[in-house]
């Protein structure tokens, strides 16, 4: 049995405070006390296991020291505390009751280890790091200078937490995770295991990162969200959404309360792209700038969507089905886009081309398909399968029937078109014009406002 010199007071049954945490340790009496300085017996499980002991330290006489263990001075040792053989204990460190250190772990100066933590083989812990009571570090685990641990944390095997990061009561880092610094995760998170977070990143209560995704620094993550994929720098989600599949987002991405994504790993969101609370995206394919108001809908039904860069979706909005949308389409407030069902198998996609723009309220069917710069006006009604040519122009609470063929025309507001008409380039059809079923309409003729066609008629060029 192996004895050294350290300074003791006759009685250390009292509760001893743990620096930062405010917890409470009890220190065992110490054997052999008298005023002054005293020998003190140490404890070991094996008669060959010799611990090093600093000066002033406080050794409770229940604890336990594996072979060439290491105390530094001024270092205190709760009762039934357990150190492994080679581990490395700094000065003033502060362990308390019933934890657990592993064989070849080093714990720097200042720490606190507390009462009934657990810390694995060959962990580091640096100066400062604040271990509350019952929390877990893995085998390999890494804590940099002033992390602080909050109580029931389980960190695992290979985790790396990075300086003053700040991690609450049972957040779950699954194993080779790795937390950048002056993060802060809220109780209840969960980060999985091979997954990278940056600098200054908050992840809110509940908040959860799936197994290998990456979260770029400045990120804002809300209570009860879950993120899967890569995300770039300044990342703002807000409370209770869904982003899964796997996509990679850009910088300065923000995302509104309620949003679901499933979209796959395919999917590209440009930076700045804006989704607004409650926007659903199922089975998209996202490519370049996305900007969503509130309330929208996007789902791929049969066969998966695609949006395509620079598509700016506004509040209300609801897509659905297989719907691609190309590059700089733009979709106001209220809209609906619908696309098909699955439930016919020659049902098609709809598709809307690069430079649309589709204003609020109005009502996109199924397997619809827009030309390039063609213009939906607000309050407008586009039938299933109806299909424009580039630059056609669709004016306010115009109604076209399914199956009608509109090819660079313009269309004059309140107008109506019936099923599968058709209208050549350069075409008008004035203000409030009717359009019976079946009616062609020649490229450059012209229906004149309030004016009317019968069913199968044929309107040739009209000098003008």
């Amino acid at each position: 049995m192996m004895a050294t010199k350290a300074r003791t007071a006759s009685s250390f049954s009292s509760k001893v405070r743990k620096r930062d945490t405010g917890e409470q340790g009890n220190w065992g009496e110490f054997a052999a006390m008298s005023r002054g300085e005293a020998d003190i017996p140490i404890p070991a499980p094996h008669a060959e296991a010799r611990p090093i002991i600093g000066e002033d330290s406080q050794i409770a006489a229940s604890a336990k020291f594996g072979e060439g263990a290491r105390i530094g001075g001024g270092a205190r040792i709760g009762e039934d505390v357990t150190i492994g053989a080679g581990a490395s204990i700094g000065e003033g460190v502060v362990i308390h009751a019933g934890a657990q250190i592993g064989a070849g772990t080093s714990i720097e100066d200042d720490a606190s280890i507390g009462e009934g933590a657990s810390v694995g083989e060959r962990a580091t812990i640096r100066q400062g790091v604040v271990l509350q009571a019952s929390s877990v570090l893995g085998d390999g685990g890494v804590l940099d200078e002033e992390v602080s641990v909050g109580e029931g944390a389980r960190l695992g095997r290979d985790v790396q937490v990075e300086q003053s990061t700040r991690i609450g009561a049972q957040v779950m880092i699954d194993e080779g995770a790795v937390v950048g610094e002056d993060s802060v995760l809220e109780d209840r998170s969960s980060i999985r295991h091979s997954s990278r977070v940056g600098d200054s990143v908050t992840v809110g209560k509940s908040a959860e990162i799936h197994a290998g995704s990456i979260v770029g620094s400045g990120a804002r993550i809300g209570s009860r969200s879950r993120l899967e994929g890569t995300f770039g720098d300044e990342l703002e989600v807000g409370s209770r959404s869904r982003l899964l599949g796997g996509s990679t987002w850009g910088d300065n991405v923000q995302v509104g309360d309620g949003v679901k994504v499933e979209t796959g790993a395919s999917s590209r969101f440009a930076d700045d792209a804006q989704l607004g609370d409650k926007t659903l995206l199922t089975a998209a394919v996202v490519t370049g700038e996305l900007s969503t108001g509130e309330g929208v809908t996007i789902k791929g039904g049969s066969g998966a969507g695609e949006l395509y860069g620079t598509i700016a979706i506004g509040a209300g909005s609801t897509l659905d089905g297989a719907i691609a949308l190309q590059d700089g389409t733009e979709i106001g407030e209220s809209v609906q886009i619908h696309g098909p069902s699955g439930a016919h198998r020659d049902e098609v996609v709809t598709q809307i081309d690069r430079d649309c723009e589709v204003l609020d309220r109005a009502i996109i069917r199924s397997g619809v398909r827009l030309g390039e710069r063609t213009l939906v006006g607000s309050a407008a009604e586009i039938g299933q399968a109806v299909v424009t040519g580039a630059g056609t122009d669709i004016c306010d609470r115009v109604r076209i029937s399914d199956f009608s063929v509109i090819d660079g025309s313009m269309v004059g507001e309140g107008a109506t078109v019936g099923h599968g008409a058709q209208t050549g380039y350069g075409a008008e059809l004035g203000g409030r014009s009717v359009i019976e079923d079946n009616v062609v309409i020649e490229p450059y003729a012209h229906v004149e406002d309030d004016g009317y066609v019968p069913r199968g008629a044929v309107v040739t060029e009209t000098p003008r």
